[in-house]
């Protein structure tokens, strides 16, 4: 087949850009938000953080399947309907007036995501020779890194200026500007001739799975306990998942072939990708929370916090991309994982002040994010074998969602005993009233959310409100240092790489 020409493959990098572009800006503008749907819906914290994990869930579990689909349908296909699903659901999301319909559209919004993303990473594989695809994803990278500065602005400028339904609407003509992109776009000339069978078994073994553990862990948080009803449906979730492997083991065409697991490229990529991605994640979506509710930020102010990873990140990560290609994924990954671990510890220190305090790690942070970006993903696109990109993508990207889906899920839980602990111990809080004390400790579940009664004497509420704040303040500081102990997980795992691993 007749290679792309050069406009064609400019179109290809703003297609996979754009859709790669809608998830990040989806995401870390509703990172920003959460701390106040949490208050405009007035639901739990874990009710909140469903809003989060359970998009995450469907993209996760789904993520393989939705590779697989291209690499049997072609990546353009699903990629189309991957698309106009997400625009339908988004509506969806953005009509919501109560927590449980927001969560439900955000289940089905994590659905078509999972149909969209692993297309279109495969599409630009698939549209460059192999010696190209180092350079097209790092002007991929450069080019997503554009929107990335805009999620967490916009994420803000929406709740104050307008409403966090914003965040949701302007999906639709972004979706529908990839649609009309796609229109005439001919068939990728490095896409594989043979269809690969879809593994339907392994697809629902490796959805119930998540859904169990995470459950268990959202719920158990919620109930401030593990009861023998969630022990027994974490045990569940993680034995359907030793069956989803036995089952790649012996089915004849399994979603990820047995030899993969035996790929010693293919198996650090994707362990460092969870705990990469699990800490990253984790970290900057507790962040918010932080922010927002112990330190009194505007959502504008929050989101503008974020804007030295942004600007660092679209102007380094297409350097990222091309040490890589030269020199290997070691060195660059070693040094980046150890950069976001320092800034965790350093944001565990914070008192709120943002230039003296916040400033330095969020530009190590964004140091450390540029970083990785691009050789990750040149690794894991490779990392599959000739002809095996969707399932490469597919599974990458479903392993970068279930890192932060399970470790959100675990550090919640454990920050809710935190929690607890840091209101119990704070000096004052036995100092309240016996009413105040009574509400604040049945209401433990909202965390920093918490909103103490307006009919209360104007003393019990100025003291409450400041014990609710410095508490969280502390638990969140406490998942942060949980963040960076994961961070040394990726340090050990970035030492096994080799220069031949990204081509």
């Amino acid at each position: 087949m007749t290679p792309y020409s050069k406009s064609e493959q400019r179109l290809v990098v703003i297609i996979t850009a754009l859709v790669t572009g809608i998830g990040f800006i989806d995401t870390t503008a509703l990172n920003v938000a959460l701390p106040f749907i949490q208050k405009d819906l007035n639901v739990s914290a874990a009710d909140t953080y469903w809003v989060l994990e359970i998009y995450l869930l469907g993209l996760a579990a789904l993520l393989m399947a939705g590779g697989a689909l291209g690499d049997s349908l072609g990546r353009r296909r699903p990629l189309n309907w991957g698309v106009a699903a997400f625009a339908l659901t988004s509506l969806g999301c953005a009509l919501s007036t109560s927590a449980s319909a927001l969560i439900f559209f955000r289940a089905l919004q994590g659905v078509s995501a999972a149909l969209m993303v692993p297309a279109s990473l495969a599409l630009l594989n698939a549209s460059f020779a192999p010696e190209e695809r180092g350079p097209a994803i790092g002007r991929w990278s450069a080019l997503v890194s554009l929107t990335i500065p805009l999620g967490p602005l916009f994420g803000g400028l929406a709740v104050d200026v307008f409403s966090w339904q914003l965040i949701f609407w302007v999906n639709v003509p972004l979706c529908l500007a990839v649609l009309w992109f796609m229109r005439g776009l001919r068939r990728p000339p490095f896409e594989p001739p043979e269809t690969v069978p879809l593994d339907i078994i392994g697809s629902g073994l490796v959805t119930l799975s998540l859904g169990l553990m995470t459950y268990a862990l959202m719920e158990a948080g919620r109930h401030g306990s593990f009861t023998s009803l969630h022990s027994q449906l974490l045990i569940a979730g993680i034995v359907t998942f030793g069956l989803f492997i036995y089952s790649q083991m012996v089915r004849k065409s399994p979603m990820i072939p047995p030899a993969l697991f035996k790929d010693r490229r293919f198996v650090i990529v994707n362990l460092h990708t969870l705990f990469l991605f699990a800490s990253f994640q984790s970290a900057t979506f507790f962040l918010s929370f932080l922010l927002v509710q112990s330190y009194g930020y505007g959502a504008t102010q929050a989101g503008a916090a974020a804007l030295p990873i942004s600007l660092l990140v679209t102007l380094l990560s297409r350097y990222a991309g091309q040490w890589t290609a030269r020199h290997g994924p070691r060195l660059i990954l070693s040094v980046s994982s150890v950069l976001l671990g320092i800034s965790f510890i350093w944001l565990a220190q914070t008192d709120g002040r943002y230039v003296e305090t916040i400033l330095a790690p969020m530009i190590l942070l964004g140091l450390g994010v540029a970083a990785f970006a691009a050789p990750v993903t040149t690794v894991a696109m490779v990392s599959a074998g000739k002809g095996r990109d969707g399932l490469a993508s597919g599974v990458n990207n479903a392993v970068a969602r279930i890192g932060p889906l399970l470790a959100i899920a675990a550090i919640g839980y454990a920050m809710a005993f935190e929690f607890e602990d840091q209101i119990l111990a704070h000096p004052q809080f036995a100092d309240l009233p016996s009413q105040a004390q009574n509400f604040i400790t049945a209401h433990l579940n909202e965390l920093g959310g918490m909103v103490v009664p307006d009919e209360w004497p104007t003393p019990w509420q100025e003291q409450s409100r400041q014990i609710i704040a410095q508490s969280y303040a502390e638990t969140v500081k406490f998942a942060m240092k949980l963040c960076a102990a994961l961070m040394g997980g990726c340090v050990l795992l970035s030492l096994f790489y080799r220069k031949e691993d990204a081509i």
